[in-house]
């Protein structure tokens, strides 16, 4: 599991305020400012010391700083690293992207850190990369948005928000701690405790149509976790009732099936002749039923009924569309 966005900020911040020299930092006041638990900031320093960060620990005063000398060498990067950090400037090189200018940048810079021989291929193998994203929504016009939202998470401060919802049709004020943001399918998500609702809620950053910053500050549980909470979700729908779902494939469908890296836990059992079963459990029955769908006649609902029922019933609504046109 990659390091959390929120850790690693925490990690960097960290090393920047008990590198100042400003002050000296007990771990409850760390704990306050990044509004986390004690336990929590010494799990970060002690994983900053495996990063052979001289963390040195005032005993008397209980308070911790960084060694003076301490500072970040340019990075020592191989030519597949460089090649890495280029493949995700252009994964997002896309306009519809908010931070796009940002990343190129901040890309470019460690490109020209490198030798020049190491440059000089990645800049020749830079043009034959091509990354087509599909439909994605437009962010650009919300970076002030994601903006207090990061800003809010780092400072650990609820906000207001006013969020449209799409199934309701209505325009809701809410106060939201926000989590974690994460992009799905060209979108972008926010993961937040709703007061209103008084539970973890996923909201699309594009329906938020007005946020502002309150002075309350909040803590994420130290029982919480993302991946935990998003691990049965098909897409981003998380459901009332996780249902175990089979799916029988055969053809193409179920070669493609194979073929792919799925997010949520799995399994597939070959049956022969081009064709195998699909078991997974998730809340995402919407979700999951449209990518059915998209698979025609080589796929099969085995279960749960309430599924196979509501695919019956949109095919037959699709059918009757079809038999209109044709009258």
């Amino acid at each position: 599991m990659t390091v959390k966005r929120s850790k690693l900020y925490r990690i960097l911040k960290m090393i920047n305020l008990l590198s100042s020299g400003v002050k000296r930092w007990r771990a409850r006041d760390l704990a306050e400012l990044f509004g986390v638990s004690p336990r929590t900031i010494y799990r970060d320093i002690q994983y900053m010391e495996q990063m052979h960060i001289p963390v040195i620990k005032d005993e008397e005063k209980n308070t911790y700083a960084i060694m003076e000398d301490f500072y970040f060498k340019p990075p020592r990067m191989t030519r597949e690293e460089a090649m890495a950090l280029l493949l995700v400037a252009h994964a997002f090189e896309d306009e519809v992207y908010p931070y796009r200018e940002e990343l190129n940048n901040a890309v470019s810079k460690i490109i020209n850190s490198l030798p020049s021989s190491v440059k000089k291929v990645l800049l020749d193998l830079e043009d034959r990369i091509l990354f087509h994203q599909g439909a994605v929504v437009d962010m650009t016009k919300h970076r002030d948005t994601i903006n207090i939202i990061n800003d809010s998470i780092a400072s650990n401060q609820s906000v207001i928000i006013n969020y449209y919802s799409l199934s309701s049709d209505m325009l809701r004020e809410r106060k939201v701690d926000p989590y974690k943001i994460f992009v799905q399918d060209g979108a972008y998500y926010l993961i937040a405790y709703c007061h209103l609702r008084c539970n973890v809620l996923l909201f699309r950053v594009d329906r938020i149509r007005n946020i502002k910053v309150t002075s309350d500050k909040y803590i994420i549980p130290d029982d919480f976790d993302v991946e935990k909470y998003m691990q049965n979700a098909w897409g981003v729908e998380r459901g009332d009732k996780e249902e175990r779902v089979v799916l029988l494939f055969k053809g193409t469908s179920a070669k493609l099936v194979k073929e792919r890296k799925w997010q949520v836990k799995h399994q597939i059992v070959e049956l022969g002749d081009d064709k195998i079963r699909f078991e997974v459990t998730t809340g995402s029955m919407q979700e999951i039923m449209g990518w059915i769908l998209q698979h025609g006649s080589e796929v099969e609902v085995v279960r749960p009924e309430s599924l196979k029922e509501n695919v019956i019933n949109e095919i037959k609504k699709m059918s009757n569309i079809y038999k209109k046109t044709h009258v």
